[in-house]
């Protein structure tokens, strides 16, 4: 329960909405418990001599009651369940907001289906409790409060008798309760595990088909189905006991009620229309009572999603601004110093991924960083836009250490194409312009000329209109890149970092785009990595990196003259090219 607690803030974000759900609460219960008494009346008066004027007076009166009961009830579901809704989306929003900024280490060990988990049905659990939960734990109360006073009024006797199944009632809530937080609990866990799987097979759809696993996967999504239906079904056979129970601790409690009150009306201290006026009261009790086990379940399910939701609230990005100030990003050129920067990944200090990298990057310049699997490639530059901060040593961006620049401005002067290329299911057209400062085609067509990707474009039905599908499916490997690279071109970034970004393109394709971006982009500073040694060739300058450190720097002809891991790895490739030209 105290996990709700953290609902707080958007709970008194809302309290004009909460308070007044609150008096109409107090409202549309006093007026259901006036009611009965006049239903009272009219019996005793037909007890006594019949004044038709009379019975209908005590009658309208009810009715006009019920009315008013029933309006202030339409009161409390329009500030209370829409109050609920608001906070939802304030939470929904939170939620998204706070994964943005969660590290790349986070989404290193958390599953997407996870995340949507419990951004969906989580969240549903928690706006349930805040609606449905709230509005009848509030009215179960009030009822309670005004339909005892109206009971002890009426015989304080009879009020003992129906009040006898209390104790086991409280003990029931209280017992079942637990019982249910560990199920509910279960059941989300189960629903995140379900959406997960669901999210990787429709995400490598084409693999699953590819090795004909279709009929495992389904054996998997069946087995964690099963699994799910099962605790429901366990979860549900325990609510319909427990409703069960409490409708019959209900019934029950009309029997001696029933009994002692007949028993008052034979012995004349009390009337008929007395007694029956009780008899309603209690029957108002038997929603009230029986809400008790459906408001206990929405209570349970809400405290186990949001302790699930704080696991993820709890968690803070590890790359923040130092302080928060404005940066113009016009006084920077992209000139970049690496001063003895050393890195390695949490809980990993005995295996360091960079040992004491110090470089130069002049502003403009064109500089290739290859060597082995491993050797530290991507963590360097993943330094670049902080996407980890060194462990020692600082990185300067012109001059200036790149952690007391603020993130948005920082990564705004930098266009990033990493390994993994990722497109939205969008046309092409926003594709390339979604990381763009302009909104402008001309834009959008400069960036896929300098990618080499407009001829490709061009010859389709839609041109650049044409949708993509999930992570860009019905584009080649090659594409890919390309619309990727001219997404990273038409943010017009001071800095271009390209990982392994030409991968999927035919070697002729890589050195026209890297001859193009010569010389459309002189003044950007461009770091590639590359395995290739037909594209870094042309660089102002190649750092060789092994075992996380610089173990050549200079130009391709350097290199060679040298003879050492650069020229080693050229020698090495000029013999592959010569094997497959005479395959």
């Amino acid at each position: 329960m105290k996990n709700l607690l953290s609902l707080k803030p958007y709970l008194l974000k809302y309290k004009k909405n909460l308070w007044a759900g609150f008096l109409f609460v107090i409202l549309t219960n006093f007026f259901a418990v006036i009611g009965p008494k006049y239903i009272g009346m009219a019996i005793d008066t037909m007890n006594r001599k019949f004044e038709l004027s009379t019975v209908l007076q005590d009658t309208g009166l009810y009715f006009l009651f019920a009315l008013l009961s029933g309006y202030f009830l339409y009161l409390v579901r329009q500030n209370l369940i829409v109050a609920s809704r608001h906070i939802e989306f304030d939470l929904k929003n939170d939620y998204y907001r706070h994964l943005q900024k969660l590290p790349r280490r986070f989404y290193n060990t958390t599953s997407t289906g996870e995340l949507i988990s419990r951004g969906t049905n989580d969240l549903n659990a928690i706006r349930e409790f805040l609606g449905p939960g709230i509005m009848y734990s509030l009215n179960t109360f009030f009822r309670l409060f005004f339909s005892l006073i109206a009971m002890i009024a009426l015989s304080p006797k009879l009020t003992l008798f129906a009040l006898l199944p209390a104790p086991l009632l409280s003990y029931s809530v209280y017992k079942i309760g637990s019982s249910m937080q560990k199920r509910s609990k279960s059941i989300q866990e189960s629903y995140g595990a379900i959406t997960n799987l669901v999210q990787e097979n429709l995400s490598g759809i084409r693999v699953v088909k590819s090795y004909t696993r279709e009929a495992f996967e389904i054996q998997r999504f069946e087995t964690l189905n099963r699994e799910y239906y099962r605790k429901n079904l366990s979860l549900g056979k325990l609510q319909a006991l427990f409703f069960a129970f409490l409708t019959s601790l209900t019934a029950f409690s009309l029997l001696p009620v029933v009994w002692v009150g007949g028993i008052s009306v034979i012995e004349k201290s009390m009337s008929v229309g007395g007694i029956a006026q009780f008899i309603v009261y209690v029957s108002m009790l038997s929603w009230p009572i029986i809400s008790i086990g459906w408001v206990t379940s929405i209570v349970q399910r809400a405290a186990s999603a949001q302790l699930r939701l704080n696991e993820i609230f709890n968690i803070q990005p590890d790359i923040v601004d130092e302080k928060e100030e404005a940066c113009s990003t016009e006084a920077f050129h992209g000139a970049l110093s690496f001063r003895q920067v050393s890195f390695h990944y949490p809980g990993q200090k005995d295996h360091p991924i960079l040992n004491n990298i110090s470089l130069d990057i002049e502003a403009g310049s064109k500089v290739a960083i290859v060597g082995a699997t491993g050797s530290g490639k991507t963590t360097l530059i993943n330094l670049i836009p902080r996407l980890y901060d060194p462990v020692e040593g600082s990185l300067l961006l012109d001059g200036r250490d790149t952690r007391t620049l603020p993130l948005k401005s920082l990564r705004e002067m930098i266009g990033f194409v990493p390994q993994v290329n990722f497109l939205f299911s969008d046309t092409i057209a926003e594709n390339i312009n979604w990381g763009s400062k302009e909104s402008e085609a001309e834009a959008v067509i400069e960036a896929s000329k300098i990618a080499m990707l407009y001829d490709d474009v061009v010859e389709f039905p839609d041109g650049f209109d044409t949708m993509l599908g999930e992570k860009g499916i019905n584009l080649s490997g090659g594409q890919k890149q390309r619309t990727c690279i001219a997404r990273a071109i038409a943010w017009k970034p001071k800095l271009l970092v390209l990982d392994d970004a030409l991968s999927a393109v035919d070697t002729d394709t890589e050195a026209r785009i890297f001859e193009a971006l010569l010389e459309k982009l002189p003044e950007t500073t461009i770091i590639l990595i590359s395995h290739r040694i037909s594209t870094v060739k042309n660089c102002d300058r190649i750092i060789v990196l092994k075992g996380g450190a610089i173990a050549e720097s200079g130009t391709h002809d350097e290199l060679l003259q040298q003879n050492h891991l650069y020229a080693e790895l050229y020698n090495q490739q000029l013999l592959e090219e010569e094997i497959l030209s005479l395959s």
